[in-house]
């Protein structure tokens, strides 16, 4: 052979080793279109060994190889790649690389990386609709981590393998006991390898629920997992995988994946029908051109409809969710329609599932959400689809999550023993599996409310037996219940229900029905299991007279004035707040004048108080008896007590009796003073068993205190300060008035026995049970708390705050401009010892 012969072979073998080379990497890049992932790979590996002088066709097939290891699920080594093109700055070439590292991250729930990654590629590639929604995904995805839903998941470790097993159906979905799943476990009838993975060909298998169903969910014993079929007519030697069954399990569709080494295959839709134990022969449900995917498919109960994703041209993206429609269950599927922008995106939409007839679950990474396929609901109203919602964690994570489906069987949450709100399985590749996918189990537990507490007496503390507790729910449900020998109520969780506020009634023979009678309870806002708790502290009515505030006549008459008739609304308050009490109102006279003439006089005064209260404010008259005791019951005092009367002050110890022999005895200048406190007005209560008669008791009032032009009160004047005579809670004591001040002030020893007498509660102080000390007991200076009401003269006001201070002048300080801001402008007639309210 001479020289040049030698030169031109060798020429020619080099010629031929490239093209050699370069057809290798044509068949990667064909078999990577046509989704044959492992193939491509071993191709591209093979290839790039013999391209390195040819720089931006490495890049290129390097990317190639890292989308390879993405797709089949090698993240590692996706990334490793990624990032050494990123180095060599091949994103400026091909921006996806960024796209991808942020998919990349995004799936393994780094989201700072993730955005990083999106928010490059979109200055690159600002027309890529995908973008928005991955970066959108990955800013709620800490959200979304930190606010998990209350549904429970766990892995089913009974029935998955270290293969892959997804996609939980039930193979008859009326009755809901057996469960068939998609794996390619050992086991497979395949025995090839899939070329899009580089695993084994799935199967379908299947297990049962146990017989003895509904004791306990997810059931603990389930039957031996086993193929789905053993004939061959479902199971084959390819792929087959996400089946669905008519609603008695007796047609059943699947996915089948024909192989072929020599041509490309697609995959495609199958039905069989039931026969005995096994299947006939499938046949290929036809649903648009043979050279596209049709996969993942869901028939609807009437078996009228068929979901399916499918890659075939016209869509929205890569996968879109389509359904089909017959006349006949026997007919052919035609109409074949896409769901529409509003569930298909730019990404992937796949595994659609129904439960009932118009909610649709279905996987996308179209949509935001944390990574990967996130599970989606959307609902079918108004002839459209509802914008889907994300099911969130723990349900979903930045991992693949697909192939929903419900359990819709009742049963009781041991917990609560009430039935699950939800139940069912879906399957996902999250760390911490068994083995790449895994089907898990879901459930959400019922939110269950109680609502219980105690009713104790106010003056001693002591539980009250059979006192009647009412419930009105904003949902008009309405329950009553009493109380037991400890006081103790109950309203279970068939009573006490979710987004619900509930106000409470009280009530107890023998007891006043006032503010402390009443409360509020609500679950709106609450997410978790709670017993509400309510008690009360309700106040014995006393068996002991109640005197009214005071009531002044003319010398030997009984019109009642009109400023007097504000005294008389405190009994009004109580009269319309206790619609069920029955009171004798009585009237007292001096020991002046003679008896019979003093029994007349209070007699009539009694019959005016009845008379205002019947003819102007509408109580019932049986409800109010009128009694005028003369002169026959002089009053008694049961603690020291002490009077201001005419701008002096005048003390009586405990258990003094005003009879006409110890009036007598006191110094002529204090006689009168004493006389006056005989002269009053009060009333106690003879029985609680009324029965209203319709509209006999008038409604409730606003009460507007109205000033009386020129009205006055009685003070005295000492070291400059004026002093007079308030009643507190119907407690008659003494007030001074405080220069520059809009507040009320209560000496401190006076606010003790207060408390120690139950006048006031804990339940009144403005810091509860943290205005008391909790080592003694005692009150801490500068607390504020809120009287029921306080009266001066012919003024009161309701729900009055008062702040506890020490070494007061008096038991009450009132603030001027308080005074002034509530009851109007005044002047001090030093003279007359008053105080006058200007016109």
């Amino acid at each position: 052979m001479n020289k040049s012969k030698l030169i031109l072979t060798f020429f020619l073998s080099i010629i031929l080793s490239f093209s050699l080379h370069a057809q290798t990497i044509r068949d990667a890049d064909y078999d990577f279109q046509h989704s044959r992932y492992q193939k491509a790979l071993d191709g591209y590996q093979k290839g790039i060994k013999k391209i390195k002088k040819n720089p931006v066709e490495v890049r290129r097939v390097n990317f190639q190889i890292a989308e390879c290891y993405r797709i089949m699920g090698n993240l590692k080594r996706a990334e490793q790649a990624y990032l050494r093109l990123e180095k060599r700055n091949y994103q400026k070439d091909n921006p996806m690389l960024l796209f991808q590292l942020g998919s990349l991250y995004q799936l393994r729930g780094e989201y700072d990386l993730a955005l990083k990654y999106y928010e490059q590629y979109k200055k690159r590639v600002p027309d890529d609709a995908r973008i928005d929604a991955r970066i959108e995904g990955s800013k709620k995805a800490k959200y979304w981590n930190e606010n998990p839903t209350r549904y429970e998941v766990e892995n089913l470790k009974k029935l998955n393998s270290k293969q892959d097993d997804w996609a939980p159906r039930w193979g008859n979905p009326e009755r809901e006991t057996m469960l068939v799943f998609s794996s390619n476990r050992d086991g497979s009838v395949g025995k090839g390898n899939d070329e899009w993975t580089g695993g084994d060909f799935s199967d379908l298998y299947f297990t049962e629920k146990p017989k003895s169903r509904n004791t306990e969910w997810p059931p603990a014993e389930w039957s031996p997992v086993k193929p789905f079929d053993t004939e061959g007519n479902v199971n084959t030697e390819v792929n087959e995988g996400e089946l669905t069954a008519n609603r008695k399990g007796s047609q059943v569709y699947f996915t089948r994946c024909p192989h072929d080494k020599k041509q490309v295959k697609y995959c495609y839709i199958y039905t069989a029908p039931r026969r005995g134990n096994g299947f006939g022969p499938a046949e290929m449900v036809e649903l648009g051109p043979d050279s596209f995917n049709y996969v993942h498919p869901y028939i609807s109960m009437d078996e009228l409809t068929l979901y399916f994703a499918s890659n075939k041209p016209g869509g929205k993206g890569g996968y879109d969710i389509y359904k089909a429609t017959r006349a006949r269950r026997t007919g052919k599927f035609t109409n074949i329609e896409n769901l529409g922008s509003t569930i298909n995106t730019e990404g992937q939409e796949v595994f659609p599932a129904l439960r009932g007839d118009s909610t649709l679950y279905f996987s996308s990474d179209g949509h935001p959400g944390l990574g990967g396929l996130d599970i989606f609901v959307s609902s079918y109203r108004d002839n459209k689809w509802s914008e889907p919602e994300n099911l969130g964690v723990p349900i979903n994570s930045s991992w693949d999550e697909i192939g929903i489906v419900f359990d819709n069987q009742e049963v009781l949450d041991p917990k609560s023993k009430v039935p699950y709100l939800a139940k069912g399985f879906f399957s996902s590749n999250r760390p911490g599996g068994r083995g790449g996918d895994d089907i898990y189990y879901f459930l959400l537990r019922p939110i269950v409310y109680t609502l219980s507490g105690y009713v104790r007496d106010e003056a001693t503390l002591q539980y009250i037996d059979g006192a009647k507790v009412e419930i009105l729910g904003t949902d008009g449900n309405s329950y009553t219940t009493t109380t037991d020998v400890k006081g103790y109520y109950h309203f279970d969780k068939n009573q006490i229900l979710a987004n619900t506020t509930y106000t409470m009634h009280v009530t107890k023979d023998g007891y006043w029905d006032d503010d402390n009678n009443k409360g509020t309870q609500t679950t709106i806002g609450l997410s978790e299991n709670t017993d509400l708790k309510q008690d009360f502290r309700i106040a014995p009515i006393p068996e002991e007279p109640i005197i009214l505030p005071e009531i002044l006549y003319e010398l030997a008459k009984w019109d009642l004035k009109p400023q007097y008739k504000d005294s008389l609304m405190y009994l009004y308050n109580i009269l319309i707040k206790n619609p069920t009490i029955v009171i004798e109102l009585r009237s007292h006279t001096d020991s002046r004048d003679t008896d019979e003439r003093n029994m007349v006089l209070s007699q009539n005064r009694a019959q005016t108080c009845v008379d205002f209260l019947v003819n102007e404010k509408g109580i019932d008259p049986d409800r109010i008896i009128p009694m005028g005791y003369g002169e026959s019951t002089p009053r008694k005092f049961d603690s020291p007590f002490t009077q201001i009367y005419e701008g002096r002050r005048y003390t009586y110890d405990k258990g003094v009796v005003l009879t006409e022999e110890y009036i007598n005895s006191l110094p002529r200048g204090s006689q009168e003073a004493a006389h006056a406190l005989n002269r009053r007005t009060e009333f106690t209560v003879l029985h609680s068993n009324y029965v209203p008669k319709g509209d006999s008791i008038g409604a409730p009032r606003s009460i507007t205190i109205a000033l009386i032009e020129g009205k006055s009160l009685p003070i005295t004047i000492q070291d400059n300060r004026v002093q007079g005579t308030c009643y507190a809670n119907s407690q008659i004591s003494e007030f001074s008035i405080g220069d520059n001040s809009e507040e009320i002030y209560m000496d401190y020893i006076e606010a003790t026995r207060y408390l120690k007498e139950m006048i006031i509660t804990v339940a009144d102080f403005e810091l509860k049970d943290r205005a008391i000390k909790q080592e003694d007991g005692s009150i801490i200076e500068n607390t504020a708390f809120f009287l029921r009401e306080i009266r001066v003269g012919d003024d009161y006001e309701e729900n009055v705050k008062v702040v506890v201070k020490k070494n007061l002048p008096t038991k009450f300080v009132i603030g001027d401009e308080y005074i002034r801001e509530n009851w109007g402008d005044y002047t001090i007639d030093t003279a007359k010892n008053k105080l006058i309210y200007k016109k």
